[in-house]
């Protein structure tokens, strides 16, 4: 096997090269992103052992290169906890023959129980530096939020109330 762990934040799945495993020009957020595909991960498959390369040596021993990721996602966790509450992100699954959907349950993305289900929404935030584009993630909004705000849209072709929305891949 081969680690392609930036491939979950940017899609891109069709050629392998090993800058795929290179997360450093992920932003904080991007990484968050990252983290909650490989907690859905842990949950959904069983354990099979380590891809030696950017983040295990041979022996299965963290690199540097792992320790220093982990400490810009604590910092970065740190961080989001000073900047006070924000909406849980999505559950997100991508297959080749259907794309990304997107889903909210009471149970949404980082795994934190609530009452609600909410709505998924797309949320524009700042632009990623090493591409120049606003980064967008999907964020479960319960149904009294003002989802009119600048920085929250419906999804394409996705309902307004719909706990569950395909977004077709671009091509």
């Amino acid at each position: 096997g081969h680690d392609a762990s930036r491939s979950f934040v940017t899609g891109e799945f069709e050629r392998y090269s090993d800058e795929l495993s290179d997360v450093s020009g992920l932003t904080d957020a991007e990484l968050q992103q990252l983290l909650t595909w490989k907690e859905f991960y842990d949950k959904t498959y069983p354990y099979l052992g380590k891809v030696t390369g950017r983040y295990f040596d041979g022996a299965g021993q963290e690199t540097e290169y792992l320790r220093l990721v982990r400490a810009r996602v604590e910092k970065a966790a740190a961080q989001a906890a000073l900047d006070g509450p924000k909406y849980p992100s999505c559950n997100v699954e991508w297959k080749v023959e259907v794309g990304t959907r997107v889903w909210c349950s009471n149970r949404s993305g980082t795994g934190q129980e609530r009452t609600w289900v909410g709505r998924p929404r797309k949320v524009l935030s700042s632009v990623n530096e090493s591409s120049g584009h606003a980064m967008q993630f999907c964020a479960c909004l319960p149904d009294d939020a003002t989802a009119d705000q600048a920085m929250y849209g419906r999804f394409p072709n996705c309902e307004e109330n719909a706990e569950s929305c395909v977004i077709p891949d671009e091509q």
